[in-house]
């Protein structure tokens, strides 16, 4: 018959070893879970990140047509004298030249401008076409392509023209090899309309490799690459595929994740194939042009950190259980308190709660488990707020970054459809960032961002302040800040005002800015409010470059 003692230390071993697989358990499903969701932020957070970067450019490039087309529409005569005018054509083709020309000296990448007229009722080289074989190189006036060659459904020679004519809208071509000079392009195409007939089109060829370039120099973990397709999931850039490939052609693994791309997926989780029988994992952005970046990394460097946290969470369950033996035969009683504490704990972190605190207070074997353990919690609890901090603030300012923004946004957006908020968007972007980068440096850029960034917190104090991009801000204004948005934006001009009247010349701070208060009837979405704000905000970027050249003219004439 056993004793009451040897019962009672089966009981306390049986309950220690319990205890230590829970914890045990709990600690490498917790640290699997969050790893998994941390790498599939890293992968997302970093594919956001450099989509912006080439955004930026195809923004800038957008830009650019987008005021030539606005010129050419300005500038554009009688539709009649146009139509049956050829002196007419000739004058307006005169009049869009030089700025065409400037337009395509000012835009990073562009290799060509033209604009061209309908051949329905002009000559078939009618138009403005010039050129350049390289980046460094000069534009030169060249003629036209003769529409009389082909014919309207040749979208090899002529689609340039034809496919931006019959959508009605700005169109992205995609990139195409240019025998002539043996460079890759990338096309963008205005169509520009007038008493419902289609005028002609305005648009430039842009060097695909300034785009390539960004996109080889991405890396991520040891081995992880970028690489471009398009929305069809055709390769448009990889480095060991040729530009034009199927995805669906290359591994039966990646035929699901076509069907996601050609459905217009490119969500917040990572995506699983297999290439070269090695398993990897992909993370994807959409593009302004509907091109993807696709960020793609091996499984296993992306499951490193975690393998090795579950390798060290069993190796500290195996310890634990050990000394738990040991000490439970030894002294039985003295262990009660403790265990029991432990237990607790081990419930608590089992719930998602990494609050707990062990009072250590026997300095034995016990107390050591016990030190072990609050470690090992405390280290899982730095690492889980290290990576919060770095996935919702700002390194450089210290506000909260893009994405704590897209989640303000995406609770807006609910609120949206259950209820009707009251909130506006008001967006500053910092005029002249690039040419203070480039004039002293990007250190001095980077006081200039502070410095900004201090002024519009210091005037929207109740707000939350995102920095969404290298020079733009987002303030969302709720409740009574968004009642008096007004004056908020006259003290935030006067705060402004204040600053360069103490900062030298080099030091003053130029912010536009843009408001957009929600419409229940005109808004169906938060990204549309951003839109008109992002809008107005530009539209005051204009308005102070126009004050600006206006200053420097009228004080050249008094000097």
């Amino acid at each position: 018959m056993r004793s009451i003692q040897t019962k009672f230390i089966a009981l306390i071993l049986g309950c220690v070893l319990l205890s230590s697989v829970i914890i045990g358990g709990a600690g490498i499903l917790s640290a699997q879970k969050v790893v998994d969701k941390d790498s599939a932020q890293l992968m997302n957070l970093m594919c956001s990140e450099k989509a912006r970067a080439l955004n930026g450019i195809f923004s800038r490039i957008e830009q650019s047509v987008n005021t030539l087309a606005v010129y050419a529409d300005q500038e554009l005569p009688d539709v009649e004298q146009f139509k049956t005018s050829p002196d007419v054509v000739r004058e307006y083709t005169q009049r869009l030249q030089s700025v065409a020309v400037n337009a395509a000296n000012n835009t990073e990448g562009a290799l060509a401008v033209y604009a061209r007229y309908n051949p329905d009722f002009t000559e078939p080289t009618s138009g403005l076409f010039w050129s350049r074989t390289a980046l460094e190189g000069r534009f030169q006036k060249l003629t036209p392509t003769d529409f009389s060659r082909y014919a309207s459904d040749d979208m090899e020679h002529v689609g340039w023209y034809y496919i931006p004519i019959d959508s009605g809208k700005a169109t992205w071509m995609k990139p195409y090899m240019n025998k002539n000079i043996n460079v890759e392009m990338i096309s963008y195409v205005i169509p520009i309309y007038a008493d419902n007939t289609a005028i002609g089109v305005i648009g430039m060829d842009i060097d695909f490799s300034v785009i390539k370039e960004i996109v080889e120099n991405i890396k991520i973990y040891d081995t992880g690459y970028a690489f471009l397709t398009d929305e069809d999931a055709n390769i448009m850039y990889h480095e060991e595929v040729d530009s034009g490939s199927s995805m669906g052609s290359l591994e039966k693994s990646l035929r699901p994740i076509v069907d996601e791309l050609q459905n217009g997926s490119s969500g917040n989780y990572l995506f699983s194939y297999k290439w070269h029988d090695v398993k990897k994992e992909m993370a994807l952005c959409t593009l302004r042009n509907d091109m993807k970046l696709v960020i793609t990394a091996p499984s296993s460097e992306i499951d490193q950190a975690k393998n090795t946290l579950i390798l060290q969470s069993c190796i500290a369950m195996l310890l634990i259980s050990f000394l738990s033996v040991f000490l439970t035969i030894h002294m039985t009683r003295r262990l009660i308190r403790p265990l029991k504490e432990l237990n607790d704990a081990a419930r608590k972190i089992a719930d998602g709660d990494l609050t707990v605190s062990l009072s250590n207070q026997t300095k034995d074997e016990v107390g050591m488990l016990a030190d072990s353990f609050q470690q090992t919690v405390n280290h899982l609890r730095k690492y889980i707020d290290y990576i919060n901090g770095l996935a919702y603030r700002d390194a450089l300012t210290g506000v909260k970054n893009k994405t704590a923004y897209q989640e303000a946004a995406d609770r807006l957006e609910t609120m949206t459809r259950t209820g009707k908020p009251e909130f506006a968007l008001l967006v500053f972007d910092i005029n002249n960032l690039k040419t203070v980068n480039d004039s002293h440096g990007h250190d001095f850029g980077d006081i200039l961002i502070i410095n900004a960034c201090k002024i519009i917190c210091k005037v929207f104090k109740r707000s939350p302040v995102y920095r969404i991009g290298g020079d733009e801000f987002v303030v969302i204004l709720e409740n009574s800040e968004l009642e008096n948005y007004e004056q908020l934006l006259e003290r935030f001009q006067a705060a402004l005002d204040e600053f360069n009247g103490f900062a030298g010349k080099d030091g003053k701070v130029s912010i536009a800015r843009g408001i957009a208060i929600y419409e229940e009837n005109v808004d169906l979405t938060v990204n549309e409010v951003f839109k008109r704000a992002d809008d107005a905000m530009y539209q005051n970027k204009i308005a102070m470059k126009r004050k600006e050249d206006t200053e420097k003219e009228e004080s050249g004439r008094v000097v």
